[in-house]
């Protein structure tokens, strides 16, 4: 039973992660005039429209199924360029918003164990436990999104920089491009990220 409810609570963390992760990017696409970027992609009839099962579901929960640092990413937003007043700079800045927001959410939880760590007051298991997964997910989440590889938030700015034989090629692979992430976490190609993340965050979380 308390494996059950720990990989609950790890899957809720991952969960909510991501939705904030998205929730932020469209919000700057708003800010930055694409409002209906987000609807594109939903309606009433579909409340998981934005969902993508892959990267925000299945995906994650495989790796904290087997106890591996958490990888994933949101639905890609359709962006409407004509809307954008600075297309490069604003697409930019929509990539930025997702891994900002994992980023700032990961440093509020080591400042949270650090803080309750100093105080004495972190005496139970389950924060023990808990806390440094909810840092190192949003740390990977952070740095992984952005890589300019499609589905990730990154790519959607790099296209903006492609013209082209290299934008053709980039359209080219965009269907396939969830297919390359799967391959590089089934051989382990992200250990590059993950292990000096998983070192970074376990030195400032003072372990």
């Amino acid at each position: 039973m308390r494996r059950l409810f720990d990989l609950v609570l790890r899957l809720a963390i991952v969960f909510f992660s991501l939705w904030l992760h998205d929730r932020v990017r469209v919000w700057m696409a708003g800010r930055c005039g694409d409002r209906e970027a987000a609807s594109r992609q939903r309606s009433p009839e579909n409340p998981f429209a934005r969902v993508d099962w892959i990267g925000s579901v299945l995906l994650p929960a495989f790796l904290v199924f087997r106890g591996q640092p958490v990888l994933g990413w949101a639905r890609p937003l359709e962006l409407d360029a004509d809307k954008l007043p600075r297309p490069r700079r604003d697409a930019l800045r929509i990539a930025m918003a997702g891994p900002s927001a994992n980023l700032l959410l990961a440093l509020a939880g080591i400042g949270i164990f650090r803080g309750l760590d100093s105080a004495g007051l972190l005496t139970s298991p389950i924060l023990i436990q808990i806390l440094p997964f909810f840092c190192l997910t949003n740390a990977c989440l952070a740095v992984f999104n952005l890589l300019p590889i499609p589905p990730l938030a990154a790519s959607g700015a790099a296209e903006q920089f492609l013209g082209g034989d290299a934008l053709s090629s980039f359209e080219d692979i965009k269907p396939f491009g969830f297919l390359l992430l799967l391959a590089g976490v089934y051989f382990n190609f992200f250990d590059f990220l993950t292990i000096p993340l998983s070192r970074l965050v376990n030195t400032m979380l003072g372990f």
